[in-house]
């Protein structure tokens, strides 16, 4: 499958960043040294796994033992240096409490708390974007964050926050989210029922959002209109959005005919341009953008009773390999790393912070 274009679309080189739990981050930051990516894969039962993204055959696997049963892994990512795991995971002692942040020394094993829930003291300390979990004091170069209605440009030298910008007119019930593109941001809204978008491009610096440009319609199914979360990613210049299927607000639950894949946007006009990958139900798509590559996980149906890891051409949206997983739910991540355990190994020696 290909399409065309708009003139200079695909040679866009888009940055690192994507939307966390807290916000958005973009940086200049230089990747782990000796190290080799990965697509890093935590599932409900505490395994995590370790994939090689050229063959999706898995070269390691870390067994988490979780202080409970009912709570599960919610999320994998890897330090900026490559030596650190970082789980999202239930709070110790409390069966119906998530998640707080563990880290998993890769040299030793070795695993301890080192934040609490989002919204707590302890997690300003850290923040997590497209597969990489930042130490922010540590930081050398300034970036930007960006709440889930506004963003909050924040300047790394002087420690602290220097411009808030919000848009205005969009009312209640809109969900934001956003990617980094070269030196500014593409910050995106979407009404809650999917029925309206919108995308900004923000520079380092604005301080205004503006009106943005208004986005295509895309996944509508009559008399179903949602609520509808999506995601954004991007690689070999082209931003990608796709509905997130196989948590709580999967419409396919209550709707039939909802369409699966992802559209390929132009940042410029909002106009789609292309409509990729369309048999599969993404729950997450990452991406390789040194090798121009997409990593997703499918899901094909609510109760993740059929799970595939799909690799995908970011250029053209074609399916390059995929392999099926085990019943359960998975969060994924790509990222470098130094150390690969090469069997199954368990991590070590749980101390809280």
């Amino acid at each position: 499958m290909a399409w065309s274009l708009p003139a200079g679309l695909g040679k866009r080189a888009f940055t690192r960043g994507s939307l966390i739990a807290a916000g958005l981050l973009a940086s200049a930051l230089l990747q782990a040294q000796d190290s080799n990516s990965y697509i890093l894969a935590a599932r409900r039962s505490g395994a995590i796994e370790i994939i090689d993204p050229a063959t999706l055959a898995t070269i390691g696997r870390i067994h988490f033992d979780l202080p409970s049963k009912k709570v599960v892994l919610n999320g994998i990512s890897a330090s900026a240096d490559g030596t650190m795991l970082y789980v999202e995971g239930p709070i110790p002692n409390n069966a119906n409490g998530c998640c707080v942040l563990y880290s998993i020394d890769l040299a030793t094993l070795k695993t301890r708390q080192v934040a609490d829930i989002p919204g707590t003291t302890s997690r300003a300390a850290f923040v997590t974007s497209d597969g990489i979990t930042y130490q922010v004091p540590v930081m050398r170069s300034s970036y930007s964050l960006s709440s889930r209605d506004a963003v909050n440009l924040y300047d790394a030298a002087q420690g602290k926050f220097v411009r808030y910008i919000a848009p205005t007119g969009l009312g209640q019930g809109w969900w934001h989210n956003g990617i980094s593109m070269d030196d500014r941001f593409l910050f995106y809204g979407a009404r809650g029922d999917g029925t309206a978008a919108r995308l900004w491009s923000v520079s380092r610096d604005a301080t205004e959002l503006g009106e943005g440009v208004a986005l295509e319609p895309f996944e509508e199914v009559p008399n179903c209109h949602g609520p509808v979360e999506r995601g954004m990613t991007a690689a070999a210049g082209n931003l990608f959005i796709y509905e997130m299927f196989g948590w709580k607000l999967d419409r396919r639950n209550s709707c039939s005919g909802v369409p699966g894949g992802a559209w390929v946007v132009d940042p410029e006009s909002g106009r789609l341009l292309a409509h990729v990958a369309t048999d599969f139900y993404f729950s997450e798509l990452v991406a390789d953008r040194a090798n121009g590559e997409l990593y997703g996980i499918s899901v094909g149906d609510p109760g993740w009773r059929k799970v595939e890891l799909l690799r995908i051409d970011a250029t053209d949206g074609t399916i390059l390999q995929s392999r099926l997983l085990e019943s359960d739910f998975w969060r994924i991540a790509f990222a470098p790393l130094r150390t690969v355990p090469a069997a199954d190994v368990r991590a070590l020696i749980y101390v809280k912070k």
